[in-house]
């Protein structure tokens, strides 16, 4: 697939799209190539995005870094037919770059790419958006201490991701995890039996007291078994209250979770970062999805 075509797919924003074909066709990209190959792979990503920096020199907006993994995205698109995924699920999946950068908009006033540390889950085909929900193969340990004591290092897990753009109705959730299931036995079998985990402020316990019982946040949470909480994050200030450095005083309150998260916090209460096991996951074989 060309960058073009894969620009075009997932709707980036035109005017990043005029500047990544811009450095696309740059003699400067074609010298940092191969290098550029290093974001494939995540044992290898993390070198590969320090060593694309130092070559880069200013770049504001890190729309360099974000041409590079496009363009590693585009040339998944033949690793995705070899493997038999759809593309329903590859459009879904790489239209991640674009909500990121619409997310960075609404915080910082500007389109800019802010998720670079992220995005080589994508590009590497290590996790896929399946309908509402995002799903990371990994192994126990690789990212996430807080699952150690229920599993072994070497044992694989599904880590559910929660995009911004999530449809969290009971109906779409069952769906997601449904197909997901469908996905990994037929794509990834050695994933087969792994358990599926969350760890997410949407999982916090203290919003039981901050949201409606009907609320569709709380319903999600109550699929999974909450095994810890970590009150070290901070995270979940960007996520509900769409700003970055703030504070606690001047955080916007439009809306109900807004206005007694807030309350909550100049109170003195805290928001964990739940870590959970979905439980009873089951496969709908008579699922719509074609993978």
């Amino acid at each position: 697939m060309d960058m073009k075509m894969l620009c075009n797919g997932i709707d980036l924003q035109q005017g990043i799209q005029n500047e990544v074909m811009e450095y696309y066709r740059s003699e400067h990209f074609r010298r940092i190539r191969n290098i550029a190959d290093g974001l494939k792979r995540m044992e290898s990503e993390a070198a590969a995005r320090a060593e694309l920096t130092k070559f880069f020199g200013e770049d504001e907006k890190r729309v360099k870094m974000l041409t590079c993994m496009l363009s590693c995205a585009a040339e998944q698109y033949q690793w995705y037919e070899k493997k038999g995924i759809s593309e329903t699920i590859f459009w879904d999946t790489m239209r991640c770059f674009t909500r990121f950068i619409g997310e960075c908009r609404k915080i910082t006033g500007i389109d800019a790419f802010d998720r670079e540390w992220w995005t080589a889950r994508q590009v590497s085909g290590t996790l896929f958006r399946i309908g509402t929900l995002e799903y990371e193969m990994q192994y126990c340990g690789q990212t996430c201490d807080m699952h150690r004591d229920i599993q072994e290092e070497s044992e694989p897990q599904i880590s559910i991701h929660i995009p911004s753009d999530a449809d969290l109705t009971p109906d779409c959730c069952d769906r997601s995890i449904a197909d997901a299931t469908i996905f990994f036995e037929r794509h990834f079998p050695e994933f087969r039996s792994a358990d599926y985990i969350c760890h997410s402020w949407l999982l916090a316990p203290e919003l039981t007291g901050l949201l409606p019982e009907a609320s569709r946040i709380l319903a999600f949470q109550k699929r999974f078994s909450i095994r810890r909480v970590d009150y070290s994050e901070s995270e979940f200030i960007e996520w509900v209250f769409k700003t970055r450095n703030v504070e606690t005083a001047d955080l916007p309150e439009q809306t109900t979770l807004q206005k007694n998260m807030k309350r909550h916090l100049l109170n003195g209460g805290k928001i964990g970062s739940g870590f959970g096991v979905l439980a009873g996951r089951k496969a709908n074989h008579n699922s719509s999805c074609l993978f």
